[in-house]
């Protein structure tokens, strides 16, 4: 078990090590680590790979009265920092996207390429403020258990082993504070501040994704030039959990595209 200490903070974290190129994987709001099993195993063989139990997820239990979700991108960066990684890859899912785009604005000469997956990481101008109303406003309420949204209909229907074990990984981490998601949501980037950091960055989304809409995602990625743009089908909000055949492809592409 290896744990980075910070002001009195235990971070968790998981690292195969080696002198390859690095990916630090960054999870969502229903996962933490381990959420990534079928990812470090394929793409290990070319990178090193770090995954983390960000601050208040898995084994990493905010301090009390700590900053919660607004330390994310600084603890990634401090992460990077006492590992002596001078440069990675980040690939961030859902509220892993606040932790990446803070990041990057923050210190883009620390990032080679990062994958955007079912995340906009709350990037936004008043075009996208927009669409995202229009498109919250048109769909149903969103479910009181985090996880339920996380996965697509197809999924859900056609793995119940694989959807329990979703539901296993994520009963991992402690309740969350209830004003948590209402942090996450005031934590907002403009978006021309994030292309202006020129990091290769690529939208990842899928078309049963009910959190993070699709249209919302490609909307963004028009808005940062240079930007690759990925649409699955067949999936929900988890597209690396649900289909990571499609995922690792996609995104193993991507990677090697801008491989340093």
């Amino acid at each position: 078990m290896a744990f980075m200490v910070k002001d009195g903070f235990h971070l968790y974290y998981e690292d195969t090590g080696g002198n390859a190129p690095t990916l630090l994987f960054l999870h969502g709001a229903g996962g933490n680590h381990l959420s990534w099993w079928q990812q470090v195993p394929v793409f290990a063989e070319e990178y090193r790979c770090v995954t983390v139990d960000q601050r208040g997820f898995g084994q990493s239990p905010d301090v009390s009265g700590g900053p919660g979700p607004t330390a994310l991108a600084t603890d990634a960066i401090a992460l990077l920092d006492h590992l002596g990684i001078v440069r990675a890859a980040l690939v961030a899912q859902s509220m892993g996207g606040w932790a990446a785009v803070g990041a990057a604005v923050r210190a883009p000469e620390r990032f080679w390429a990062i994958v955007m997956a079912n995340t906009v990481g709350n990037l936004t101008n008043p075009k996208i403020a927009a669409l995202r109303q229009k498109l919250a406003a048109a769909s149903p309420p969103r479910p009181a258990v985090l996880w339920h949204g996380a996965l697509g209909a197809t999924f859900r229907k056609t793995q119940p082993v694989r959807t329990f074990l979703y539901a296993e990984l994520a009963g991992l981490n402690a309740p969350r504070p209830a004003d948590f998601s209402e942090q996450l949501s005031r934590l907002t980037t403009p978006v021309e501040q994030f292309a202006a950091t020129r990091v290769p960055t690529m939208f990842l989304t899928s078309d049963e994704d009910g959190l993070i809409w699709p249209e919302l995602s490609k909307k963004v990625h028009e808005h940062v030039p240079g930007s690759r743009f990925e649409r699955v089908d067949a999936a929900g909000h988890s597209t690396y959990f649900e289909r990571p055949d499609v995922f690792n492809r996609e995104v193993g592409a991507f990677l090697k595209e801008h491989r340093p």
